[in-house]
């Protein structure tokens, strides 16, 4: 065979294997494109970010032989998470790394400086870490270990991976975003199932209006929402806090220390809801751990605590999250508001009972008064009392002891409202009783000061006045025992007054009283009143007193009895400017003509 055939059938040769190596290489780059394209295609059909991700590993690792392969997602912060592995322990899903060196391109583990993350990928076999950016933003990182036939990477298959991190990135931001709108809707649907729950049990607890009925209502509902054991429910009642419901809480000790004023005290310095947490060491801690307490919450109006939820475990043993306690404040909220309700509600059907049975008591004194004051010849006689109350203990009474004799009598027992009322029913059945007798005016005081005393305690008493009118003689006969001075004014202007007797009633027995006998005459008026018109106050803290009452009857002398009265209550209420009466208020006058 020639030189010259050899060479002509060579060179030929040569060309076609150069040429063909050239072919093969746009070959292989077309492949590669046409790969990543279809990756491209197939990360962008799904926005499941696990499906992405698992995508993201596998199609590398298929084609280049790869044997281990993670991905790590940015959490902010350089904290990154494992969240897709492959070749490597599963019990790494999910732990958190930081990376304080981000790579900006493929590189090499061994090439950065020793930390805690570097060590953790080099221990379980990733060798190669390629950054995962989307318009600058660090989404991630991709890491990949050793080729199965042991090769190291090509440059092309380097250039490969890195076409797929930035292929990948967009499709993982999409995914990333999806994800979140997907909590985001979770959380609003829970949202939602969470204000249907409170609807649902808003409308129960608004249709009743007994307290335990309400507690119990709120009990079984988080007791059967979230599978509860046990539960306590404690309200703040005068100043107090009680024990108002318990669920499963028996024992011996608990009972001891669920009772015990100290634990209350810890319980409602909260004023938000407490997780027991396993490593909480404090003593208060240790003692909830200990009665099998998982959480407590509060349960406020306006800033104060009205009561507390505490609650047991859960039958499945799962720890309560921040979600569930929320909702569960909310709902004891809620609850302590028809608590409150339920109390008005009780306190106001309290105060319609008692008012009801003090329209009674008022009706009742009323009748213990005179309908009328006695149409007597050469006397007129006009009266009246205002309670500052619906009772009061004021009392003025005028008897016809015959057709010469009247008993003319005011008094004030200490107090107000219903024990004064009571004690003013006292003094006139026992009046009535004894003017009726043969007994004197001085032995009537006597022996009813003796009955006031016995039947009441020290702070009771009673200022009295009595006095018997002989209309024949025109003689007025009268004990004071403490009760404010009557006046009896002449008609010349002048006045005197009543002051002779003793000690006000029910203050001490056995007590020995004078009288005295003043004879009337014509155009002489006798002004009796009770502490509520002389003590009555202005805004300035002033007291009406005697001397204002004088000139209003000076001023008013030749008015009737009745027409004295009103100018002296008229007198008063200016005098008071509006405030409200602080005393009952009765006067009684008697003219002579």
């Amino acid at each position: 065979m020639s030189i010259l055939y050899l060479a002509t059938q060579i060179g030929p040769v040569e060309k076609v294997t150069t040429e063909e190596k050239r072919f093969t290489y746009l070959d292989e780059k077309l492949y590669e494109l046409q790969a990543l394209f279809d990756l491209s295609k197939a990360l962008n059909s799904s926005l499941n970010l696990k499906k992405i991700l698992d995508t993201i590993l596998l199609t590398p690792m298929g084609k280049l032989l790869i044997t281990k392969g993670v991905i790590l997602i940015s959490k902010g912060s350089n904290a990154f998470a494992i969240e897709s592995l492959k070749g490597i322990p599963k019990s790494l899903s999910g732990n958190r790394i930081q990376v304080d060196n981000y790579p900006s391109s493929p590189t090499y583990l061994s090439e950065f400086p020793a930390s805690p993350w570097q060590a953790l990928l080099l221990k379980n076999g990733i060798e190669l870490i390629i950054p995962i950016l989307h318009d600058q933003k660090k989404l991630g990182l991709i890491g990949f270990g050793k080729k199965l036939i042991g090769d190291a990477l090509s440059e092309s298959e380097l250039e490969y991976l890195h076409s797929l991190s930035n292929i990948a990135a967009t499709a993982i931001q999409n995914g990333i975003i999806f994800e979140e709108l997907n909590d985001v809707n979770r959380q609003l649907d829970k949202r939602v199932q969470e204000l249907n729950t409170l609807f649902e049990i808003g409308k129960e607890l608004n249709s009743t209006f007994e307290i335990d009925k309400v507690l119990n209502l709120l009990a079984y509902s988080i007791m059967g929402e979230l599978m509860v054991k046990r539960c306590l429910i404690f309200l703040v009642e005068n100043d107090k806090v009680v024990l108002a419901l318990n669920k499963g809480f028996q024992g011996e000790d608990e009972l001891k220390t669920i009772n015990d004023p100290k634990f209350h005290s810890k319980l409602l310095a909260a004023e938000k809801s407490v997780l027991i947490e396993e490593e909480d060491e404090s003593k208060f801690g240790l003692l909830l751990k200990d009665l099998g307490i998982a959480a407590f919450f509060p349960m406020r109006i306006q800033n104060e605590t009205k009561g507390v939820v505490v609650l047991g475990e859960k039958i499945t043993n799962l720890k309560f999250n921040k979600d569930e306690l929320n909702f569960l404040t909310t709902l004891g909220n809620l609850s302590m508001i028809s608590v409150e309700n339920a109390r008005l509600f009780e306190e106001t059907l309290e105060k319609q009972r008692l008012e009801k049975e003090l329209q009674v008591a008022r009706e009742i004194q009323r009748q213990l008064l005179p309908d009328a004051c006695p149409k007597i010849e050469n006397f007129e006689i006009a009266a009246i009392n205002i309670s500052s109350l619906e009772v009061g203990g004021d009392y003025y009474d005028c008897i016809k002891l015959n057709d010469n004799k009247y008993v003319i009598t005011i008094a004030d027992v200490s107090g107000k409202g219903a024990p004064a009322a009571l004690l003013m029913a006292n003094l006139q059945a026992s009046l009535h009783a004894l003017v009726n007798t043969d007994l004197d005016i001085i032995e009537i005081t006597y022996r009813i000061n003796n009955l006031i005393y016995r039947n009441t305690g020290f702070d009771k008493f009673i200022t009295f006045f009595f006095g018997v009118l002989d209309v024949k003689e025109k003689k007025f006969t009268t004990v004071n025992a403490g009760h404010n001075p009557p006046y009896l004014f002449h008609k010349d202007r002048s006045f005197q007054l009543f002051e002779t007797g003793g000690l006000i009633l029910g203050m001490m027995p056995n007590i020995e009283y004078e009288s005295e006998t003043i004879s009337l005459k014509s155009g002489d008026c006798v002004v009796m009143f009770t502490d509520g018109v002389s003590e009555a106050m202005n805004g300035n803290e002033e007291e009406f007193e005697d001397k204002r009452i004088q000139e209003c009857v000076l001023k008013n002398f030749e008015c009737s009895a009745e027409d004295i009265i009103q100018s002296l209550i008229d007198s008063v209420k200016d005098f008071s400017k509006g405030a409200p009466q602080s005393d009952d208020i009765t006067i009684l006058t008697m003219k002579v003509h």
